[in-house]
């Protein structure tokens, strides 16, 4: 199980798309709690001076900080009550590692078509784009296509955001299973395509473990850092989501073969000028490949399916000779399993350890792409 890909996933455009829509609630955790201190300190008689030798020493801070970077990041984190932040996170991951067991329960007697699975890699990519859109606040229509729980839940959350209980950070963590973003999304269906509740729960733990370090990032932030810095790391969130949006977009572009993917785009511009694959006295090879050996009257690639990719990647057969693909799997929990190829209208759901035989014959000369049902991994079927 490629479980590190998963993290990695969560720790960067995971936890930016995440942050933008969960965020808030740790976010007003930790406001709630400056506030309540700041009223209280409304009523030290001391209060005024406290606060000018504070902004004074503030001042300081920053000469220092400009001197030592290190010294200022410890100071920061110095005294810091880490509980509300532990208590979310915590929480958050439990939820999500029970959503990924039951997920991968019922994937086991439910399997997603291809069309369902573009529709939603779409509706994802949109929905990223929107959350950098309001994010950056273009035009705020933005705002009402952010995902928001039912009104109970609303009532409850800014009723219990308001609490004094120690369980509260709690109780908001255990709600952002009913707040999922869109790459969360994108993990429970690889939670359901596996088939099995342990690694179902083991995916959407690696992924929130993943997202932890920017909710831990934004919980400091918030507690002592500026409105200002707090403003330019949404930018920055921002921006990760729009490239984000365009690969996620790409890759459905790749699984439907349209001339304009950026695989394919970049394969035009490179080829430009050269003859088709097909040419030449003898059927020129493409990339040097040799032909598959034609065995009782059929041509047999067996292609190994493994969490990054396929291999052979590239292979060369004749036209009008029936093609058998052997598809071996093994220990495979990446989209790699879910095989498309849409040229000769395949589409098949491997099981993590799996083998299975794809029959076809091939009647048109060139080069057609096959791929996982996300377009992240890719191959090239060539026909001389």
């Amino acid at each position: 199980m490629n479980l590190w890909a998963i993290f990695l996933i969560g720790l960067t455009t995971g936890g930016l798309s995440c942050l933008a829509v969960q965020g808030g609630l740790l976010a007003g955790i930790i406001a709630n709690e400056k506030e309540e201190e700041l009223s209280t300190q409304e009523h030290d008689a001391h209060s005024r001076k406290a606060a000018r030798r504070e902004a004074y020493l503030q001042k300081l801070r920053s000469t220092e900080a400009r001197m030592n970077p290190l010294a200022s990041v410890q100071r920061v984190l110095a005294g810091f009550d880490w509980l509300p932040i532990t208590m979310f996170l915590v929480a958050k991951l439990l939820s999500h590692v029970a959503l990924g067991a039951l997920l991968g329960a019922l994937g086991s007697v439910i399997t997603l078509s291809l069309g369902v699975r573009l529709t939603f890699q779409v509706f994802t990519a949109l929905f990223m784009f929107a959350t950098a859109m309001n994010l950056l606040e273009v035009h705020p229509i933005f705002r009402y296509v952010m995902f928001q729980p039912p009104r109970f839940l609303q009532r409850f959350i800014r009723n219990t955001a308001r609490g004094k209980a120690m369980f509260t950070p709690a109780i908001l963590g255990l709600l952002t299973v009913f707040i999922p973003c869109g790459v969360t999304q994108a993990m429970e269906v690889i939670a359901i395509n596996t088939g099995n509740p342990v690694y179902g729960a083991l995916i959407m733990g690696a992924f929130v473990l993943g997202t932890s370090p920017l909710f831990t990032l934004i919980g400091i932030a918030t507690a002592k850092f500026s409105d200002l810095w707090n403003h330019r790391f949404l930018q920055v969130a921002a921006v990760a989501l729009i490239f984000m949006t365009l690969y996620s977009l790409n890759g459905v572009f790749v699984v439907l073969n349209l001339p304009f993917s950026a695989q394919n785009i970049v394969r035009t511009i490179a080829d430009f000028g050269k003859p088709p694959d097909w040419y030449g006295s003898a059927g020129a090879l493409a990339a040097g490949n040799s032909v598959v050996p034609t065995t009782n009257g059929k041509q047999v690639v067996t292609i190994s399916v493994t969490n990054n990719g396929y291999t052979p990647k590239e292979f060369t057969v004749k036209a009008g000779v029936p093609v058998e693909l052997d598809l071996e799997t093994n220990k495979v929990y990446t989209c790699a399993s879910s095989f498309t190829f849409r040229t000769f209208n395949i589409f098949v759901q491997l099981k993590p350890t799996d083998s299975k035989i794809l029959a076809f014959t091939p009647t048109e000369k060139g080069s057609f792409q096959f791929s996982c049902s996300m377009g992240m991994y890719t191959g090239m079927m060539h026909v001389i």
